[in-house]
């Protein structure tokens, strides 16, 4: 099978969101990124548009890496994101660690 962009497209890559409330000035939206895609978030005002968005920039992550023959990781690849040295701040204290 050839890795184009309708191969990636239906790839089952880990997808994270969370929803970020109302604070100050500004409104309450929604957040996603895919875990093995550095660089590929959205945003939305509604989890419907933030998905809509995310489904843009997948593709369009896609279509640069395959037309500059760039590597792509495959599903559950964390290797080109996995850190040597991890900084975690929780509840004001902070935790170093570093990751083997």
């Amino acid at each position: 099978m050839s890795k184009d962009i309708a191969y990636y497209m239906t790839r089952s890559y880990n997808f994270i969101s969370e929803y970020i409330p109302e604070s100050n000035n500004r409104t309450g939206y929604y957040f996603g990124l895919i875990e093995e895609l550095p660089g590929c978030h959205a945003f939305g005002t509604t989890m419907v548009k933030m998905l809509k968005e995310i489904e843009v920039v997948k593709k369009e992550y896609f279509e640069s890496r395959l037309k500059n023959n760039q590597f792509i990781p495959e599903p559950c690849d964390m290797s080109q994101r996995r850190p040597s040295h991890l900084s975690i701040q929780i509840r004001g204290v902070n935790i170093n660690t570093t990751v083997n």
